[in-house]
């Protein structure tokens, strides 16, 4: 097969269109006219910096998990997994001790108090 004597060119890149400042409608069949709208909802605009970081969310915890096992167990023992930044914000941080107590049927996880 023969190369390509050329030199390699670049990517194309996209040209950048302004979003539209107002949402048009078209119609497959000019017969019917679009329906008349007292007021449009504006297109919102672009962040004004967008390279400047969006607000922090806040982590949520989850409401439901499901129960696994752990997988290199010759066993299928019961495996209940808990992740997410959610934790740190309850006091659970990198390293702390636990106490787990069950009541009425509930798992209670607390922070064991520094000794």
């Amino acid at each position: 097969m023969r190369r390509s004597t050329s030199r390699p060119k670049p990517a194309r890149k996209r040209a950048t269109v302004p979003p539209p400042t107002e949402i048009g409608w078209h119609s497959l069949d000019p017969s019917i006219k679009p329906r008349r709208y007292l007021e449009r909802t504006p297109i919102p605009e672009p962040r004004p910096d967008p390279s400047k970081p969006r607000r922090p969310g806040h982590p949520r915890a989850p409401q439901r998990c499901t129960v696994g096992y752990y997988p290199d167990s010759h066993q299928r023992i019961p495996t209940l997994r808990l992740r997410g930044r959610w934790l740190e914000q309850l006091g659970f941080t990198i390293g702390s001790k636990l106490h787990i107590r069950m009541r009425n049927g509930e798992l209670v996880v607390t922070v064991a108090p520094a000794e």
